[in-house]
């Protein structure tokens, strides 16, 4: 598992020990094509990144966006301790590296290069959806 989050971008410069750390704490997912990942109003979600596979984020029945390896979801849902606002399906077998709620502040604290690429990506989502609305 370490040697897989290791290629992502997300935890890309992240030392082995804290790779090995990590991989430690994470729930290895997998999901058939179709499967829901997650489903809207869930409640106690972690950060999902995706290691291998396709999935689709639905909002209000309708997909909305197209996530592959690399990306990531569930990260607002665990952050705000809210319920999670939007459902994702597999588009494909879906492989994830699951972050409880629980384990992911402590982490994204002792890790402020994987908070910083998080919060880039957070940056792009929204400067995204400001463009679709123009």
């Amino acid at each position: 598992m370490a040697e897989s989050l290791g290629r992502l971008a997300l935890f890309t410069d992240l030392p082995a020990e804290a790779l090995q750390a990590l991989a430690a704490t994470v729930r290895d997912a997998r999901f058939g094509e179709g499967a829901w990942i997650l489903d809207e109003g869930v409640e106690n979600a972690g950060l999902f990144v995706i290691l291998d596979g396709e999935a689709g984020v639905v909002l209000d029945g309708m997909e909305v966006t197209v996530l592959h390896a690399g990306m990531f979801f569930g990260e607002i849902s665990a952050l705000l301790d809210e319920p999670v606002t939007a459902g994702v399906v597999a588009r494909s077998r879906v492989r994830c590296a699951v972050v409880d709620r629980a384990e992911l502040k402590p982490f994204l604290l002792a890790q402020p290069s994987v908070t910083l690429r998080l919060l880039q990506a957070e940056a792009r989502r929204l400067a995204d959806m400001n463009r679709w609305r123009a």
